[in-house]
């Protein structure tokens, strides 16, 4: 018969207050993490049904996907689900606006010709 044997570290016992403090100050700095990272949840919708939907639809599920890694503590990858649900927007907006100026350019010069 085997036994396992567990090997706790020994860790001296901070000054009164002091492991308090850090965890306060840990969970501060969380808090202030989780607030500074914007889902853009709502431009993503604007963009998806006004804007050029393909574009639009990735930068919904972009911006619920900061939900999510905020969720599981991930806040460098909610930073980067957030940076592109936002370059998804402004592609989704340039786009649009690309071939409204395509539409409108062609209008026009159809009408000097006929």
């Amino acid at each position: 018969m085997t036994s396992v044997i567990e090997i706790q570290p020994t860790v001296t016992a901070p000054a009164h207050g002091q492991a308090h403090d850090r965890a306060d100050d840990r969970a501060q700095r969380q808090a202030q993490d989780l607030r500074a990272v914007p889902t853009h949840q709502a431009l993503a919708v604007v963009c998806a049904l006004v804007f050029f939907r393909p574009l639009g639809i990735a930068a919904v599920v972009s911006a619920g996907d900061v939900r999510t890694r905020l969720a599981l503590g991930d806040v460098d990858g909610a930073r980067r689900a957030s940076r592109k649900a936002l370059l998804l927007c402004c592609a989704s907006a340039m786009v649009t606006l690309f071939f409204l100026l395509v539409v409108v350019v062609g209008a026009v010069s159809y009408s000097d010709v006929h």
